[in-house]
This record gives structure tokens, C-alpha cells and sequence, in this order.
């Protein structure tokens, strides 16, 4: 937790500190993920504005879970930069856009604004090398390891109007 209270600029002025963030470990699609170390030091940013705070972090982290393809173990190296907006008096109808989540009675909570940070910016796949041949559907062998002993699969009849096509 950041006391904002500590920070005494006023509006248009930005105060750095390098602060130790905590990456709590996440769960995507019932995988565990976590990042090692789990602590890392992030560079922040906090801005006075006339009608708010802006909270600038930027930090790297490698997270480590299993591999999408072959459930395999894989790394994920991120650097972020990620930037939060929290106004003093926000409107009724605009309060979420308006407020930070991760502000609470003047203290910011650095470890959750990291955590969030880094499983928003998770790629959709995570590999254990962007060459994963994946697991075989039929036995579950490791193709990164070779060939399985599974028949090849049976053409699709419904493309059999293809083979009969000249392509000379």
C-alpha cells in the first residue's frame, strides 16, 4: 500500500518512486499461473491533477504456468506500462470509469494495480515456444517429441470431389 498522503505536490506536478509490488498468483482457463520471483520492484508515476490522480506503473515480470498446446511448463517474460485514473469527486453516472479500484481511503494498493496489470496483459496463448506441436487428440503423446503411433486420421469424405480435380 502507497499513503498518497505522503506526496505533497500540487495539481500538474508528478512524484516517482520505485516501490516493491507483490504479483499474486492467477488461475486462466483452470490453469495456475505465477510469477517468479513474485516480487518485483515497479517504477511508478503518481500525478496530481485539479480533479484527480493518475497512477503510472511500469515494471517486467516472467510468469509461470503450463503451456496451452502441450501442458508442458512455459515462461511468459511481460513488460508492462499500465495507468489508472481516479477523479476527487467523480459524477454519479460516470463513478466507474472515473475511480480507481485499487484506491482506498488515500492509500493505493500497489501489489493488487500490479496483479491486475499483468493478467490483462497475459497473451490469449501461452507456449512454451511459439513452435509447440501440441499433444496428439487421439493418444495425448507429446509431439514436440515425436511422431505418435496413431494412424493418420481418415480423409474427409466431403472433400473427395478435390482429388478429382486437374491441377496440372
Amino acid at each position: 500500500m502507497f499513503d498518497l498522503r505522503s506526496v505533497t505536490i500540487g495539481a500538474g506536478e508528478q512524484h516517482h518512486e520505485a516501490l516493491p509490488v507483490a504479483i499474486a498468483p492467477f488461475t486462466i482457463g483452470l490453469e495456475p499461473y505465477a510469477a517468479e520471483p513474485a516480487n518485483v520492484v515497479a517504477d511508478f508515476a503518481f500525478t496530481r491533477l485539479r480533479n484527480g490522480w493518475v497512477f503510472d506503473a511500469a515494471f517486467a515480470v516472467s510468469i509461470h504456468g503450463s503451456c496451452h498446446r502441450c501442458l508442458g511448463p512455459a515462461v511468459t517474460d511481460i513488460a508492462l506500462e499500465t495507468s489508472e485514473f481516479h477523479a476527487f469527486r467523480p459524477d454519479p453516472g460516470a463513478e466507474a470509469e472515473m475511480t480507481c479500484e485499487f484506491l482506498h481511503d488515500e492509500a493505493l494498493d500497489t501489489d493488487a494495480l500490479a496483479s491486475a496489470a499483468v493478467v490483462l496483459a497475459m497473451p490469449v496463448r501461452v507456449l512454451c515456444r511459439e513452435s509447440c506441436a501440441g499433444l496428439c487428440s487421439g493418444c495425448g503423446a507429446d509431439l514436440n517429441i515425436g511422431q505418435c503411433s496413431c494412424p493418420p486420421p481418415e480423409p474427409d469424405p466431403r472433400w473427395a470431389g478435390l482429388a478429382e480435380l486437374d491441377t496440372g
